[in-house]
Formats: structure tokens, sequence, C-alpha cells
């Protein structure tokens, strides 16, 4: 991952003073277009992880600089979808995440946008075999009904959330919509979405990784909010971490994974959380390694005791780790004493 900086340098400023010379966060075509002062500016800039983002907060102030006290521009509210056409370190609302957005007509914080695609999934399975097939969103969200077609929607469903898809439907209107089971229920058909918003997860797309190695561990250093994988002294990956807030914060000690899943509907006392991506399992009080959501903001508290990572990031774990992933069944346990050793410090 990308070191985050704590603040934007001097000339990063003066590039993003000449933004406003040259038009702010226009859109690609655009840029492409607009001379050498707007290209080279626009390219001095990291890639953004995805070419939009979803507001995971009711409401985020787009403002003039990337920094908290600058001039509000406008305002986003939760589930709009902004383009993103840069990543830039600049100035933190809070010590641990210093990373900005430029969109359209200013900057955005990226603690409460979830970087998303916009492209539906053509490909639609018609016939859907027992016990089914595991799929994720891959829209920014997609909306879930008790019927295919033309219905009121019941909840949305965010991107990179997982569910295993049962059924497969034709509505009247000739739209093809898929019917989820694990991820949003348990153990009987639920929700049905248009099959354009889900993509096909394949054996091949959660294959183990590292497969036969016996020396691997996972080490979370909570005060860096640090996770890493390694192989012997060899770290081979490694990413940020949410961990659990005061009060519920994620345990500490020696762990072994016990149990995985493609994906889980995670419910608490104030939480219902569909669709929770790849969670690894190492405490028997169910406290996992997961994908992430409903925050895009690393390096700080925020769970109830869980390990928030990225998505992504979380299927990478789930592939690294022992066990190894039972496709059809999507749980798969570890015998006792085999799980990978997982060192919470």
């Amino acid at each position: 991952m990308s070191q985050v900086h704590s603040h934007i340098t001097r000339r990063g400023f003066l590039k993003l003073a000449a933004l406003s010379a040259v038009g702010l966060a226009l859109p690609r075509t655009v840029f492409a277009h607009c001379g050498n002062t707007c290209r080279d500016v626009y390219e001095s800039f990291d890639q953004p992880p995805r070419e939009f983002g979803r507001i995971i907060s009711w409401q985020q102030a787009v403002r003039s600089a990337p920094d908290p006290a600058a001039k509000p521009v406008g305002y986003a509210t939760r589930d709009e979808v902004i383009p993103l056409y840069a990543q830039l370190p600049g100035i933190a609302p809070w010590p641990s995440n210093a990373t900005w957005y430029m969109t359209t007509g200013g900057f955005i914080h990226s603690g409460y946008v979830q970087p998303v695609e916009t492209t539906p999934n053509p490909e639609v399975i018609e016939q859907v075999e027992a016990p089914g097939f595991w799929a994720e969103v891959c829209l920014p969200f997609a909306t879930g009904q008790w019927s295919p077609g033309p219905a009121r929607s019941v909840r949305r469903l965010y991107y990179e959330t997982v569910y295993r898809v049962v059924n497969a439907q034709k509505a009247e209107d000739e739209t093809w919509w898929y019917q989820l089971e694990q991820g949003i229920t348990y153990n009987t058909p639920g929700l049905w979405v248009p099959a354009n918003a889900m993509r096909r997860l394949s054996p091949e797309d959660v294959a183990p990784l590292s497969a036969g190695r016996t020396d691997k561990r996972i080490e979370i250093d909570i005060p860096n909010e640090s996770l890493t994988c390694y192989e012997g002294d060899t770290p081979v990956f490694t990413t940020r971490t949410a961990s659990g807030v005061y009060g519920v914060g994620t345990p500490l000690g020696e762990f072994r994974v016990l149990h995985k899943r493609f994906g889980w509907r995670m419910v608490g006392d104030d939480y219902d959380l569909p669709g929770v991506p790849f969670p690894v399992y190492f405490t028997r009080s169910a406290v996992a390694i997961h994908g992430t959501y409903w925050h895009n903001d690393y390096g700080r508290r925020h769970s109830h005791g869980c390990l928030n990572v990225a998505s992504r990031d979380a299927r990478w774990v789930y592939r690294w780790v022992d066990p190894v992933a039972d496709y059809a069944s999507g749980t798969t346990k570890a015998e006792p004493g085999q799980g990978t050793p997982v060192v919470v410090f």
C-alpha cells in the first residue's frame, strides 16, 4: 500500500492552485484536450482506486482544497456516485488518514467514499444448478426486492458484498434477476437483484495462494493499525486495518484461523450488514478479518472488535490463509491446531 502523509508539501499546494486556472477536476476527456498545464497537474497525482466513488455518510463536503478547513463548494449525499479523478495527500481531518480524492468541482476526503465501479456485468447465467454460485455486487449498489422485475426495493446491497446466487428468472420486462441466499439470508432463498449488478466469482477467483506452505502467520499491530502476512520471515502482504473501538477492542494474543466464509450477514445490537466479504474468523467469539463497505477509513478504530480491511484485501487474506477454501459450501473449517496462526499485539 502507498504511504499516507500527514501533510501536503508547498509544491503540492502550488499544483493545487494551478487547478483553479485550468478548471478544477474536469472529466478525463476534457483533461486530454486542455493543454500541457492541465495535463501535468492532473498526472502529478496518483490514480484513484476506482473511477467513481459512492458516498457512505449522510452528507459530505466537497471542498476547494484538500483541507478540512477549506471552503465547501458543494455537498454530496449518501449513496450519491461521484467521479474520482485523482488521489492525493492533503491535510488530515484526523491523524490517521490524509488521503483525499479530486472530484468534480473540488476535493473530498476519502474516509467515507467507497471506490466503486459503474459498469453492469453482461454475463447472465440463466440456469442455476444447485447449490448455486457465488457472486459479488459489481455496481455501486443493487436494489434487493422480494420479486423480480418492477417492484418496491427492500434494501440496497453494496459494491463488493458477496452472496450465493440460488435462482435466476426473467421478468416480464425481459430483464434477468438473481435470487440470493447466504450473505443476505442463512439457509433459505431471499431477495432478488438485477443480474447485471452481480459478478460471478469463479473457483479461480478464490483459489488458494501459496498452498501447501506450513510457515504462514499473520501479525496484527493494533497501535499502528496494520496487518502483515508472513511466509517464514518474509512479509508477503500488508494492509491497513480498522480495529475495535474502545470498550469492544480487538482481543490481543495468539490465535489460529478457525473458519472462513465467502460472504456473511453480520447482525448486532446496532448494525445489520449483509454480504460482508470474506470473513476469516480467529476467535470463538466471532472476531474476524473481513472486508468493509460502510467506511473507507483505515488506520484508526472503527469496529466492534473485528479487523476491518478493504474488501479486495480481505479476499487476498481469505485465499492465503489455511484452511483451503471449499467453493461449494462457502464455509471452510480448520482442523484443531491447523489454521494459520494469527498474532494480535
